[in-house]
């Protein structure tokens, strides 16, 4: 498994490492005590090594949760791997 981690600091959760589908789903359950503390969801990718497609599907995640619990979210330093994933599947205006 690539090592990748989430922290919370200064209301943000920055995410760190390498995302993957065999540790997506460790950073989404690591994430979800910390959200109980924000009234504004803020995501920091800047320390993201690399990821693929399952980065994008956490960012979604994040998003549905946001919407259901009626909670603004914000996502900071996406890479362009990612920006580029979501524009080709015509997802890109949904992470702003």
């Amino acid at each position: 498994m690539k090592t990748v981690d989430i922290t919370y600091q200064d209301n943000t959760l920055k995410v760190s490492g390498t995302l993957s589908f065999s540790n997506v789903m460790s950073v989404y359950e690591k994430s979800l005590p910390y959200l109980t503390e924000q009234s504004k969801w803020i995501f920091d990718f800047s320390a993201v090594v690399s990821s693929d497609s399952a980065g994008l599907a956490l960012m979604f995640e994040w998003i549905k949760l946001a919407n259901i619990r009626q909670q603004s979210f914000q996502f900071l330093h996406v890479s362009q791997d990612l920006l580029s994933l979501a524009k080709a599947a015509g997802l890109l205006p949904l992470l702003s």
